[in-house]
């Protein structure tokens, strides 16, 4: 049952092209900041680009604790599918960037068009939990995985 829950995972991740990232409020601990980003992934690793002046950036910095969301907008509710993943995030270190940047713009080419920024930042989220949702296997389905 785990290797095909793992493979259903990541082709789903594969798959989609944004995920809804909530981080921890920097100014406000108690309240929850959500942004969407378009995400790459390898294996189970996610990363995205942000700036350093960001909202989340800052959030980042102050907690690494992230927790996300992937879906797609499905008005019949027994055809649902997305993940929920809870994990943790990091800057990614400068000597994985080169292999970092070739997956980001193989999936998004436009990243290629772009000038150097040196207020961005790859991020990279390492999941600890995960929930596959597919309510076709009926109404509210979920399977879990810890990595």
């Amino acid at each position: 049952m785990s290797d095909e829950i793992n493979k259903e995972i990541l082709s789903y991740l594969n798959e989609h092209l944004y995920l809804n990232l909530a981080t921890i409020n920097s100014n406000d601990p108690g309240q929850p900041h959500v942004s969407t980003v378009a995400y790459v992934s390898e294996g189970f690793e996610l990363y995205f680009a942000t700036s350093v002046k960001s909202r989340k950036f800052s959030n980042l910095e102050k907690s690494p604790k992230v927790a996300l969301t992937i879906d797609e907008d499905e008005a019949d509710w027994m055809k649902i599918t997305g993940l929920q993943i809870e994990g943790k995030a990091e800057v990614v270190k400068e000597d994985q960037l080169p292999s970092v940047f070739v997956i980001y713009s193989e999936k998004f080419p436009i990243i290629k068009t772009f000038p150097a920024n040196p207020d961005y930042r790859f991020i990279k989220i390492t999941p600890r939990k995960v929930w596959i949702l597919d309510y076709s296997k009926g109404f509210a389905h979920r399977d879990y995985l810890e990595l």
